[in-house]
């Protein structure tokens, strides 16, 4: 590999860092930096790279670095093209300094790969959002009309080992072609009206789900809330939520988002069966990554949204990882468009998030009381509701809704209402038993 080969590497990896990051490498090679602009400081580090200058003594002045981390390989790289040409101006052997750099270089010339993500941008740079980071140039944005939150197919390189991918074609945009993809509609021009479009997430398997379509019922477009204090099974509701939509509706979008969770939690969502494309962050890593997880989730339902589809998103742990005000940003996207497409959330939160739970066209709450008697499913029908009920239940469905509520109201036991619906399996029998005494 020559010299300017190696420099070239060099400058792309450069290009694709944030200026704070380019300000830490050329402090680990002590370049000559004399302006704060971030094409100038790369040309300083290229200096020193080339053997044009000496590196510059230490020094205290300037602000300090707002991170001490930096990219290790390419400062090492830095100083092994140094020495390429260092060696190379005083008639030195070259050959077998650069040996390592010639078989890594020649092992990935012509070695393109077929990277899939979500397109995230952060200081100006935008990048795929997936298992591996991979940089997206404005160029290719601009040329494709590219969104923040499309799920982006397309072809990348590296020009070295240690370097972040780079894309240089896309070749699918949301499951279409780039000519498809363009002309889109625009999520802020969809007109929202209410939720009108009922949902049914009773499967056959958990009564839990049958509680929920008849007192809380969910539809397309809702902001929904599955409200409880800790360990009142939120979770685990959610997840049978998920089940059941995808049992009952195949063309139905369902995203799956697990912010700031523990390990095992995800991998029980990844081994549910549930299908659905999963987010998730663990309780581990930085309040960047969760907000950045979060964004990514919601941009794509908003993608897929403009395609005129019916997107869901079930989410947990929001409150707890992410700001109040970019969390509100967030659950505001929610809509059932006239347009026919729409975006339901339904989201854990605690029991004292009032502010959030104003804005709910649909709650289900779970009762501490039930949960610590370990009756499950520990819902407290009486705080359940969804809005507009009337449009989105039946005429036999709401006669026995009014019934069990009206009981309830009266004092009859929720504990024992509950084991009488799991016992009979039947909500309306259960409404007949309770009215007639």
């Amino acid at each position: 590999m020559h010299g300017n080969d190696m420099l070239e590497s060099i400058l792309n990896r450069l290009n694709n860092l944030t200026i704070h990051e380019v300000r830490q490498v050329a402090r680990e090679v002590k370049a000559h930096v004399t302006s704060g602009q971030k094409g100038q400081i790369i040309e300083a580090v290229l200096s020193i790279a080339k053997a044009e200058v000496e590196p510059a003594p230490a020094t205290n002045r300037g602000a300090p670095p707002k991170s001490d981390k930096y990219d290790e390989q390419l400062v090492s790289d830095i100083f092994a093209c140094r020495e390429f040409f260092t060696a190379q101006k005083s008639g030195g052997n070259v050959h077998n300094k650069t040996a390592v750099y010639d078989s890594a270089y020649e092992a990935l010339l012509n070695s393109d790969k077929e990277y899939c993500g979500y397109l995230d941008k952060q200081e100006d740079v935008y990048y795929l959002y997936g298992k591996e980071r991979v940089y997206v140039s404005e160029v290719l944005v601009e040329r494709h009309s590219l969104r923040l939150g499309d799920k982006i197919c397309g072809k990348g390189r590296k020009k070295h080992p240690a370097d972040v991918a780079g894309l240089y074609e896309v070749t699918s945009v949301n499951g279409l072609s780039t000519d498809e993809a363009k002309g889109r509609k625009d999520f802020s021009s969809l007109t929202r009206i209410y939720p009108e479009k009922r949902v049914k997430t009773y499967d056959g398997t958990d009564i839990s789900l049958k509680i929920i379509d008849m007192f809380s019922p969910v539809a397309l477009g809702q902001r929904a809330f599955i409200s409880a204090p800790a360990n009142c099974g939120k979770t685990s509701l959610l997840k049978l939520i998920a089940h059941g939509i995808c049992a009952n509706y195949e063309g139905l979008a369902v995203i799956i988002l697990l912010v700031g969770a523990r390990p095992e939690e995800i991998t029980d969502f990844k081994n549910s069966g549930v299908k659905s494309e999963l987010f998730y962050t663990t309780f581990d890593m930085s309040d960047e990554s969760h907000l950045s997880c979060a964004t990514v989730a919601f941009n794509y339902a908003q993608r897929l949204a403009e395609l005129n589809k019916n997107v869901i998103i079930l989410a947990d742990g929001l409150y707890d990882s992410l700001p109040y005000e970019e969390l509100k940003k967030l659950l505001f996207f929610a809509l059932s468009a006239e347009e026919g497409a729409s975006l339901t959330t339904i989201a854990t939160l605690p029991e004292d998030a009032t502010a959030l739970l104003k804005t709910a066209n649909m709650t289900v709450t779970l009762s501490p009381v039930l949960a610590s008697e370990r009756v499950f499913p520990a819902i407290d029908i009486l705080k359940c509701f969804s809005a507009r009920e009337e449009v989105l239940l039946t005429a036999e469905e709401k006669e026995a809704s009014l019934k069990i509520r009206s009981a309830l109201a009266g004092g009859y036991p929720l504990n024992q209402l509950i084991k009488l619906i799991k016992q009979t399996d039947n909500v309306y029998k259960v409404a007949e038993l309770i009215n007639n005494g």
